[in-house]
């Protein structure tokens, strides 16, 4: 037995440590004991060989942030606050998270939230969308963070007369919102949107000096004004109820109605289904009128522009416009002297059409004549006449002469037709 536990510890039974091995176990031992203590005092602020992602915040006001206060994002802790101190006239705290928050982004915002009634606060980091990632130690400058305001802070504001008054507000709305459950819910769900349009209405407000104070003034004296007649303001609402109670008797004619209305809504949409080719149309109207629309502008432009360059001759042509409107009076008695005669002269117009077409058929036979003509003239005697007369033989002769080459002599015989056709005469032969 005793040679195994020689062998098992390696050295015999009974013999005692050597003083070396002692010293050494002793200086471990106290080795990890100082590293324990180091880590224990040390983890607080971070725990050895663990990673961390580090920015700076400036606040101008950031009251009962202390050292080791939460950093959350969307309600999750995900770090602490470190070095809470003053620069410059701004606090600065350092915000060690964890790096599953990177990237974080140089429009996020920081708010200083309060954790709990007794001043308590907590960091809420929002998370921005558009900036540059944020590198280990950046700084969040003081115009993207905030702090909001304790409710012991407000109340402290209030002088004890306003605390009893708030007190009375809150038993009185106590009262007016008893057994109004539902309604309350409902108000509730809206106050998001609502609270979210009076935004910039309270800000506005705050911003201008004693708007405040004139606000509740004001609503005091409204309240007041109202406090007399609340009782015809409530009956007042009698009248909508009276026009509201014809649905609430007529149930189940209402409900028939809304029951009937899917069919007759499904009837009204197959034939709105008619109405698409006037749709179509419409669109491609819309579509062909669109360039024109397009030039519109730049044509109306023009147009002025031209209007603009006319001026100097509009200017001038009202001298014109006057002249014509003298003009105006004598036209008319003219026309009005004239017009017993125009029944006269159509008729006269109308009988002179057959003369005047027979007329343009003989052009050529007219342009003969005066050739003929001309040529008869040509001879005269010394004292001037020149009057020349042409015997020509044959019981019926035309009117329009012999044909060129053709004298007296060498006609021994009779024209075939003495009124030829427009342009014919002196083209055909005389009879033997």
């Amino acid at each position: 037995m005793r040679r195994y536990l020689s062998e098992r510890f390696g050295r015999p039974v009974g013999q005692p440590r050597k003083r070396l091995s002692m010293i050494l176990h002793g200086l471990a031992g106290i080795g990890v004991t100082v590293l324990m203590v180091y880590i224990g005092f040390k983890a607080p602020d971070a725990i050895p060989g663990r990673a961390y992602f580090t920015v700076r915040a400036q606040f101008k006001d950031a009251d009962n942030v202390s050292k080791h206060s939460q950093v959350r994002i969307a309600g999750r802790i995900v770090g602490q606050v470190l070095d809470p101190h003053v620069e410059h006239g701004l606090a600065v705290v350092k915000l060690q998270m964890d790096p599953i928050v990177k990237p974080l982004r140089s429009d996020t915002r920081v708010v200083v939230r309060p954790r709990s009634a007794v001043g308590v606060r907590y960091i809420d980091v929002v998370p921005g969308k558009r900036g540059r990632p944020l590198r280990e130690g950046d700084l969040i400058p003081d115009a993207q963070t905030q702090a909001t305001r304790q409710l012991d802070e407000v109340l402290s504001t209030f002088d004890p007369a306003t605390r009893t008054n708030t007190q009375r507000f809150l038993r009185e709305l106590g009262r007016g919102v008893l057994g109004r459950g539902q309604d309350l819910s409902e108000a509730l769900d809206s106050a998001p949107d609502f609270l979210a349009g009076t935004q910039q209405v309270a800000g506005a407000i705050v911003s201008r000096p004693g708007a405040m104070a004139s606000l509740i003034r004001g609503g005091e004296g409204a309240a007041a004004a109202a406090d007399p007649v609340r009782e015809p303001l409530a009956a007042g609402f009698a009248a909508e109820a009276r026009a509201v109670r014809p649905f609430a008797d007529r149930e189940a004619s209402l409900q028939r109605t809304l029951e009937v209305a899917p069919g007759a809504l499904a009837t009204v949409r197959a034939g709105l289904s008619q109405a698409d080719p006037l749709v179509r149309e419409l669109g491609g109207l819309g579509r062909t009128v669109r360039p024109a629309l397009a030039v519109a502008p730049r044509a109306f432009a023009q147009t002025s522009a031209l209007l603009r360059e006319a001026r100097p001759g509009l200017r001038s042509a009202d001298r014109t416009l006057r002249l014509t409107g003298r003009a105006v009076s004598p036209t008319l008695g003219l026309l009005a002297a004239v017009r017993p005669v125009l029944p006269n002269l159509d008729t006269v117009l109308t009988d002179s059409v057959p003369i005047v077409s027979t007329l343009g058929a003989h052009s050529c036979d007219i342009k003969l004549f005066g050739k003929n003509w001309t040529g008869m003239m040509t001879y005269g005697n010394a004292g001037g006449g020149y009057l020349r007369l042409n015997l020509v033989g044959g019981s019926q002769q035309s009117v329009y002469g012999l044909g060129d080459g053709a004298g007296p002599a060498a006609d021994t015989g009779d024209f075939q037709n003495a009124y030829p056709q427009p342009c014919q005469a002196g083209t055909e032969r005389p009879g033997r």
